[in-house]
């Protein structure tokens, strides 16, 4: 078992030293990967969707006004009122 002679034993094979051998381990989050989902996840969760409502919820709620408001006015035109006005 000792492998003298022929065939060195393995990782002795007589080839230069290895160097900056590099090792890997399995991160904390991909082994318990819903670790504290429950107990910290809904109040982070609530704690992003507030800071970023205000730069979202201003564009959608204009947005919204301009389309409603743009409905409405298509609405009035495609009416008789609007095309006695025209005349």
């Amino acid at each position: 078992m000792g492998g003298g002679g022929e065939f060195p034993w393995w990782g002795n094979l007589g080839g230069p030293v290895q160097r900056h051998i590099v090792t890997y381990s399995i991160s904390p989050y991909k082994q318990r990967l819903f670790a504290g989902a429950l107990s910290q996840g809904v109040f982070n969760t609530y704690r992003r969707v507030s800071s970023q409502a205000f730069y979202i919820g201003v564009p959608v709620f204009i947005g919204l006004l301009i389309y409603y408001k743009g409905n409405e006015r298509h609405e009035y035109y495609s009416t008789k009122a609007a095309k006695k006005l025209e005349n």
